[in-house]
C-alpha cells in the first residue's frame, strides 16, 4: 500500500479537481519549441491522451510510480528521423561506469535477449531519483526493506498453522499487529503515511491530520521534483520550453498550513479543504 498511496493523487487524477480551483498546466515558450515539449511529455504518460493538463497529470503520476516501486525511474531517449522517443526500462541491476551505464540481465531472461548485459551510453539515458530530501534512492530503498519484514497476516509459523487448520498456541495476534502498526509508523514517519487508517482509537485527531499534512508535504516534495526533472530533460535536449504546473500546494504552502493548524488558527476542514485534490 506504501508504495501506491506515494503516487496516488499526487497529481489530480485526470486533471480533474474540485477544492484547487486555480489549478493550470501551461507550456511556456516558442510555440514550436512547446508542441516539442508536449510530445515528449506525452512519450513519459502512460495513456494516450488529448488534453495537455491531463497528459502532464498522467506523466508525473507515471514517473511517480517507477520512482515509488524502484526509488528511481529510467528511460532511454531514443533519436529517430528527427523525433525523440523516451522510452521507460527497469532501474534494476543498473548501474554506471562513468560515461556508460551497465545492465545485469537476470538469468532467466538472458535466453530471450541472447545476452548477459546491455551497455547503454549516458546520453541516451534519463533518470529521475527520490528527492534527497526525502532519503534518496539508498534511503527509500531500506525503507521498502524494511517494510518486507512484517507481513499483515502474521509471522510464517502463524500462516503455515492457519494453513493447516492448527491453532497456534501462546501467540497474540492482536498484539503481533498492534506491534507491527508501530513498526510501519516508525519506518514511514518522514512520509507521515497513515497506512489508509484515520480511526482514532490510538492516536488524537489533531495528530491524525499532521501525518496527514506530512504526507501532503513529501508528495508535493516529489511533484515539484518530478517536474523540475522533467524541465532540465527538456533543457537538456535544447527545447526551449518550460512546463509550469500552478493552483496545487506547494511543499511551503503546506508547511504553512502545518503551522498555522499548530496555532490553532485552521479548523481540521479548512486544513483538510486547501490539501485536497
Amino acid at each position: 500500500m506504501f508504495t501506491e498511496d506515494i503516487h496516488l493523487a499526487i497529481m489530480p487524477i485526470g486533471a480533474r479537481t474540485y477544492k484547487q480551483k486555480e489549478f493550470s498546466v501551461e507550456f511556456q515558450g516558442e510555440a514550436s519549441d512547446c508542441e516539442m515539449a508536449k510530445e515528449i511529455v506525452g512519450e513519459l504518460a502512460e495513456f494516450d491522451r488529448y488534453d495537455t493538463a491531463g497528459m502532464v497529470c498522467d506523466a508525473v503520476d507515471n514517473i511517480a510510480r517507477y520512482l515509488a516501486w524502484e526509488g528511481q525511474a529510467a528511460f532511454e531517449i531514443i533519436k529517430y528521423e528527427e523525433r525523440i522517443y523516451i522510452n521507460g526500462f527497469t532501474s534494476k541491476n543498473l548501474f554506471k561506469l562513468f560515461n556508460w551505464y551497465l545492465q545485469i540481465i537476470p538469468p532467466g531472461d538472458r535466453d530471450l535477449w541472447k545476452r548477459k548485459f546491455s551497455l547503454i551510453g549516458k546520453e541516451k539515458v534519463w533518470k529521475v531519483e527520490i528527492p534527497h530530501e526525502l532519503g534518496g534512492v539508498r534511503g527509500y530503498k531500506n525503507i521498502l526493506e524494511k517494510l518486507r519484514k512484517y507481513n499483515h497476516l502474521g509471522p510464517s509459523f502463524y500462516r503455515r498453522d492457519l494453513e493447516r487448520g492448527i491453532a497456534a498456541k501462546g501467540f497474540d495476534f492482536f498484539k503481533y499487529v498492534r506491534s507491527s502498526e508501530i513498526y510501519f509508523n516508525s519506518v514511514t514517519r518522514a512520509w507521515g503515511w497513515n497506512r489508509r487508517d484515520w480511526s482514532q482509537d490510538k492516536c488524537t485527531e489533531f495528530y491524525s491530520f499532521h501525518r496527514m499534512l506530512n504526507f501532503k508535504y513529501a508528495q508535493a516534495l516529489l511533484r515539484e521534483h518530478i517536474i523540475e526533472e522533467i524541465n532540465r530533460l527538456l533543457g537538456r535536449l535544447e527545447i526551449k520550453c518550460k512546463l509550469i504546473v500552478t493552483g496545487l500546494p506547494t511543499s511551503s504552502d503546506i508547511l504553512q498550513i502545518r503551522n498555522d493548524m499548530q496555532k490553532g488558527e485552521l479548523s481540521f476542514t479548512a486544513v483538510s479543504d486547501k490539501v485536497a485534490m
